[in-house]
């Protein structure tokens, strides 16, 4: 992969998509990042950002953007796998509040999906 690159790999589930990032969230690589997410912010979206290993100001931003399309589209976004740095700036910045940072997969979908009466009474009875 070369410097600036960011490789994405979307995966479609039944009720919503996973995009899988890997490599560097910057200001040479996010237009791409943008222009992919776009045409996926109408349905519930997770973003597995455990592959990336550096965010600037412009791959916050570019989070940060999607998850409020995806709320304008009556969507929601979630990350999950977010590296220790990069979630305390995420904090830091006030980002958090708009955008759940996920310690699994399963947390993130309880954050974007809506729950059906059946999930919910079957999480709550144990």
């Amino acid at each position: 992969m070369e410097p600036g690159a960011v490789d994405m790999v979307v995966v479609e589930g039944e009720r919503h998509t996973t995009v899988l990032l890997s490599g560097e969230m910057d200001r040479a690589s996010c237009p791409h990042v943008r222009s992919r997410l776009r045409p996926l912010t109408g349905r519930p979206l997770v973003l597995d950002v455990s592959g990336v290993t550096f965010f600037d100001a412009e791959g916050m931003r570019t989070v940060f953007r999607c998850a409020r399309v995806c709320e304008a589209e009556g969507a929601a976004l979630a990350l999950v796998g977010v590296r220790p740095y990069a979630a305390k700036v995420f904090r830091i910045l006030g980002l958090d509040r708009d955008v759940p940072l996920c310690g699994s997969m399963e947390e993130a979908l309880w954050c974007v999906l809506p729950r059906t009466d059946e999930e919910i009474r079957e999480w709550l009875s144990g």
